[in-house]
């Protein structure tokens, strides 16, 4: 049985990660594409990886928006979705042949119409949106919470903060479409990551 929420991981560079990803019933699996990244996976090791999972939606995750490497990329993975970054010129999603799902970096002083107006815009190209922020502090997170919920009962959002073991509840009972969770990889703080996501799928499952 698939978890409740839809759950996303990102970052997956292994087939021990996946395998653990898609014994937990995880709807959506991340895979970093940029060059740059230092949880890049290539070509070869996508195909190395996903050709033992089944049942799990592959996501290609993008920084790079321009329009000539988002083909070339497409071109080299077989993908479900495509994940970009806001903001992205609508013509170059128009074009686009894939789902793709819009990740947002929320600041913490957006109001409610504006972000209303954003995803409208989007709403037709996109699949779901990803909210996140680098948010730290609990108080501006928690004054976000209200408009996200009310964003929730017109838009896919999958809400990729303020997750935890003790706020599942209310995120079951929420309106949002699903949640994103991050795999650790090789530093404290993604040790921490990764101790979350373990327990929040625990908890799921």
């Amino acid at each position: 049985m698939q978890l409740k929420p839809l759950v996303k991981v990102s970052a997956i560079t292994n087939l021990a990660d996946a395998r653990y990803c898609a014994g937990m019933d995880v709807a959506m699996m991340g895979f970093s594409l940029d060059h740059g990244s230092t949880r890049y996976v290539s070509p070869e090791q996508f195909e190395a990886i996903t050709q033992w999972i089944e049942g799990v939606a592959l996501v290609g995750e993008l920084n790079d928006t321009d329009p000539t490497m988002v083909n070339n990329t497409l071109d080299q993975y077989t993908l479900d979705y495509l994940q970009l970054n806001h903001p992205i010129a609508l013509p170059d999603i128009k074009e686009l042949a894939i789902p793709v799902v819009l990740k947002i970096n929320l600041r913490g002083d957006e109001k409610l119409p504006s972000l209303r107006t954003l995803m409208e815009g989007y709403t037709p190209y996109i699949k779901y949106f990803l909210l996140e922020t680098t948010l730290l502090h609990e108080g501006a997170i928690t004054s976000l919470q209200p408009t996200i919920d009310c964003l929730a009962d017109r838009f896919p959002i999958l809400q990729g903060y303020h997750i935890a073991t003790d706020n599942l509840p209310d995120l079951l009972n929420s309106k949002v479409r699903g949640i994103a969770l991050q795999w650790g990889v090789g530093t404290k703080s993604s040790d921490k990551d990764f101790e979350l996501l373990v327990e929040v799928l625990e908890r799921l499952s």
